[in-house]
C-alpha cells in the first residue's frame, strides 16, 4: 500500500529495478530477487480563491508528513484565515505552515473573512448619539437616522472633525469609506431676532441678533 512496484533487484535497498516482471534471467547462479518499490506521491495545489499570490504546488510523499507552504495569499479588503478543501468554506481546515498528512492529492482553497470597520458617533457637546455601527468592506453603510440633541443648538449632521462647521454626512445618509471612523455632531448655535418698534415715533434702532447663551 502506498507504493508502486518497479521490478526486481538483487539488492534489497535498490531504487531502480534490474529485472522486470516477466523479464529474462540468464545468470547461472541462485539468487534472491527483491521487489523494488517507489513511494507514491500526491500533489497539493493552492487556489487563492479570489485573492492573489497563492503558493506553488507541493509534492506529498506517501507516509511522510508535508509541511504546507508558509506563504499567505492576499486579497484587498479581506483577511486570510487559512486553507480548506472547499471553495465556499468560512473556516479554515489548514493554516499556512501547518501539516498535511493525507495520502491523496488535493486542491486547497484560501478562506477569506471580509474586513469590517467601526463607525462611532460622538454627540460633541450634545447627547443621544447613536450606537456604534459596523461597516463591511465594499458595502454601503446607512448611518443611523437618530439625531442627537443639544440645548440652544441645531443639529446639522456629522463630520470626521470635531471642529467642523458644516456636515459631511447627514443622519440616515450613506457611509462608503473602507475605514473606521468617529463621526462628530456638527452644531449650529441658535440665534434670535430682537426687533424695535418706535410705536408711533420714529428713529427705532435696526433689528439685532441674539445668540444662544450670549448676552
Amino acid at each position: 500500500t502506498g507504493y508502486t512496484f518497479l521490478g526486481w533487484s538483487t539488492s534489497s535497498s535498490a531504487t531502480i529495478a534490474t529485472y522486470s516482471a516477466g523479464g529474462s534471467y540468464t545468470t547461472n547462479a541462485s539468487v534472491t530477487l527483491y521487489a523494488v518499490w517507489k513511494p507514491n506521491t500526491y500533489t497539493v495545489t493552492y487556489n487563492a480563491n479570489g485573492g492573489s499570490g497563492a503558493p506553488s504546488s507541493q509534492t506529498k510523499t506517501y507516509g511522510v508528513t508535508l509541511t504546507l507552504s508558509s506563504t499567505k495569499p492576499t486579497r484587498t479588503g479581506y483577511t486570510f484565515l487559512g486553507w480548506s478543501t472547499s471553495s465556499t468554506a468560512t473556516s479554515a481546515t489548514f493554516t499556512a505552515g501547518s501539516s498535511y498528512t493525507s495520502n491523496s492529492s488535493v486542491t486547497l482553497y484560501a478562506v477569506w473573512k471580509v474586513n469590517t470597520y467601526t463607525v462611532s458617533d460622538n454627540a460633541n457637546g450634545g447627547s443621544g448619539a447613536p450606537s456604534v455601527q459596523t461597516k463591511t468592506y465594499g458595502g454601503t453603510l446607512t448611518l443611523s437616522s437618530t439625531k442627537p440633541t443639544r440645548t440652544g443648538y441645531t443639529f446639522l449632521g456629522w463630520s470626521t472633525s470635531s471642529t467642523a462647521t458644516s456636515a459631511t454626512y447627514s443622519a440616515g445618509g450613506s457611509y462608503t469609506s473602507n475605514s473606521s471612523a468617529t463621526l462628530y455632531a456638527v452644531w449650529s448655535v441658535n440665534t434670535y431676532t430682537v426687533s424695535y418698534n418706535a410705536n408711533g415715533g420714529s428713529g427705532a434702532p435696526s433689528g439685532q441678533t441674539k445668540t444662544y447663551g450670549t448676552t
